[in-house]
């Protein structure tokens, strides 16, 4: 089913769900959950080209093959300390370790990658029966894979290692395999990255690289599923002037005690704590969990006209040690009567967002429900009920839980038949409750 924006007056052609939304005089408007993150990486093992969901710690070793504390790990681990969810996509492919276990017999890693360097093959006479061997796979120092066969053609590819064999199995302390490279990921390795991304849900996407190229076909990509296909997600990458509200610019890196990252690499963590943020919650003086400073540090002059720019930035407060969020707004910059100011802040896009995407969802289960019974929502007066029964539950919701304030479903919900008699229109305003971001004390003294 298409979504998306629409121009009153304009009739589309494709069925679908469509909203507009626009800064009205009350500015009202609303959101949703959130926490998966799309992440691309140069990782030195596990299949290429392909999304693999890490939620829990034990993710990282049973499904990409590398411990949590892998260097090529490093983006995963900042952008988890916030996101509920990251989904890791390997855009390198690289080139896999090889071995020769005897003549015209090999070992070949599974994947391309310098983990492949870490697998030995040990062959050993079975202590039962002398007629056969025992083929073991080792990573490390640990045993991950073990055969017992009578000749090298009995031998099954596992998760590690494949094997091309036309010999004699001899014994062998162990044959570590060698060759494997990481490989560097190419432009194309990223656009392959956003055409798979397309497919996936998630409520951020980063790109953690400094290639103009790369960022103007990232921020299409962006701008093109948010306005297009009416789903909105977010888009966080560095150095990089988007002047959208579906995007965030990150122009200062995190200083951790073992790495100083780029603004590019400090898109991880950013990304992450984007996905992670609640509908109730701002990023502003968010604490950066681990890191030690920021580069570069910014005098007070710096940072009013960064901001100005719509850059995302982290602060290091001298006093207490800390690195947090200066502001959490987006890169929009070019601010009308009808989108002003407050479409900067992410903390009010995500409520935007969220209303968006809810509802879209479900009105189509709504749909879907109604189909499996053998009936639809009829273009009528009981059509209208439906969906403003629907709307006003879900914002009922919201102001109860705090994100929304003086909604009122009377006079906030309009519905009305559209013009071909196929559709609703649909429109709801909304007052979402900001974050409280600046404090005025006055002292007096007595």
């Amino acid at each position: 089913m298409n979504g998306g924006t629409f121009t009153p007056g304009v009739e589309k052609e494709r069925a679908g769900i469509y909203f507009r939304f626009t800064s009205a005089a009350n500015d009202r408007l609303a959101v949703g959950e959130r926490g998966r993150l799309a992440l691309p990486l140069t990782l030195g093992w596990g299949e290429p080209k392909k999304f693999t969901e890490v939620t829990k710690a034990e993710d990282v070793e049973k499904k990409l093959g590398l411990d949590i504390n892998d260097p090529s790990l490093l983006l995963l681990r900042e952008a988890k300390k916030k996101s509920k969810t990251v989904l890791v996509y390997r855009v390198n492919e690289g080139t896999k370790a090889k071995g020769t276990l005897a003549t015209d017999i090999t070992a070949t890693a599974a994947f391309g990658g310098t983990k492949g360097n870490d697998i030995t093959i040990k062959i050993a006479t079975n202590v039962l029966e002398s007629t056969k061997k025992d083929v073991t796979t080792f990573i490390g120092a640990k045993a991950v894979d073990k055969q017992t066969v009578a000749n090298a053609s009995e031998l099954k590819a596992n998760a590690w290692v494949t094997f091309a064999s036309a010999g004699e199995l001899t014994d062998s302390a162990g044959i570590k395999l060698t060759g494997g490279s990481d490989g560097v990921p190419t432009n194309l390795d990223y656009t392959d990255f956003l055409d798979a991304a397309e497919t996936e849900y998630f409520d951020v996407i980063a790109l953690p690289v400094d290639d103009e190229q790369l960022k103007t076909a990232f921020v299409s990509f962006v701008k093109r599923v948010r306005e297009q296909q009416g789903v909105k997600i977010r888009g966080v990458l560095a150095n990089y002037a988007g002047d959208y509200e579906g995007i965030d610019n990150v122009t200062v890196g995190a200083v951790l005690p073992e790495k100083t990252l780029t603004p590019a690499e400090t898109v991880a963590w950013v990304a992450g704590a984007a996905a992670g943020a609640t509908i109730y919650q701002s990023l502003t003086f968010v604490e950066y969990e681990g890191a030690i400073d920021v580069t570069p540090r910014l005098d007070n002059d710096e940072i009013i006209e960064r901001l100005a720019k719509g850059e995302f930035m982290l602060t290091f407060d001298a006093r207490d040690k800390t690195v947090t969020v200066e502001k959490d707004i987006n890169s929009f910059v070019s601010f009308t009567k009808e989108k002003d100011k407050k479409f900067q802040k992410n903390k009010i896009i995500r409520i935007l967002d969220a209303i968006n995407n809810d509802l879209t969802r479900e009105i189509k289960q709504e749909i879907k429900l109604r189909k499996e019974r053998g009936t639809d929502i009829p273009v009528n007066d009981d059509g209208v009920q439906i969906l403003n029964t629907l709307a006003t539950i879900y914002m009922n919701a919201l102001q109860a839980g705090g994100a929304l304030k003086n909604f009122d479903s009377k006079n906030d919900i309009q519905i009305a038949i559209n013009e071909d008699g196929d559709g609703f229109f649909i429109n709801i305003g909304v007052q979402p409750t900001d974050s409280a971001e600046k404090f005025y004390f006055g002292m007096e003294i007595r």
